[in-house]
């Protein structure tokens, strides 16, 4: 993770760009799919980001974010009396495109890619404890409502172990300060 961070720094501090970098949050709902879902017995979970918007040129914008996801304990399917609860710090790179060249307002799309750091914890007749640093992808549209306020919807996958992938989609909303 820390020549990720140390790329995503030089990179942040490298642009050029044309206009004053905004510091913003996200919020989010979690819905696992796939392998998380069955660990979880499909319990949604929840997420929070803190990013700086750092616009390239007009329409593309390069947000360099540090999050972190959490999915409670859930009956884990195929093991009676075992639960498993889900966390994740990520520190991601995301780049925006406004077709519309205009990032105060309107659709966007959204790719993202960078660490993410998976913890799974099961308590009761399996206990365990998995944690491990793997490669993270996310892709989505978003809406920005206004100059402060958007919407995203973004699915998102990274391989956790041989036989264990986390899928799954979000929907959350993003504040610019």
């Amino acid at each position: 993770m820390k020549p990720l961070a140390a790329a995503l720094l030089a990179t942040t501090l490298a642009l050029p760009a044309q206009e004053a970098a905004t510091l913003g949050a996200r919020v989010h709902a979690l819905v696992p799919m796939g392998d998380l879902r069955d660990l979880t017995n499909s319990q949604v979970g929840f997420g929070v980001a803190a990013y700086i918007d750092i616009p390239i040129n007009r329409g593309f914008v390069l947000r360099p974010l540090l999050g972190a996801q959490f999915i409670p304990k859930g009956d884990t399917l195929g093991l009676a009396g075992t639960k498993t609860s889900i966390t994740s710090v990520d520190l991601m790179a995301e780049f925006l495109w406004f077709p519309g060249e205009d990032p105060e307002r309107g659709p966007y799309l959204i790719g993202a890619l960078g660490g993410q750091q998976w913890r799974l914890s099961a308590t009761g007749t399996n206990p365990s404890t998995v944690s491990h640093t793997r490669l993270g992808a996310s892709g989505g549209l978003g809406f920005q409502a206004s100059s402060r306020f958007g919407l995203e919807v973004r699915g998102f996958w990274s391989p956790i172990e041989k036989d264990l992938t986390a899928t799954g989609l979000t929907v959350g909303a993003t504040w610019r300060f």
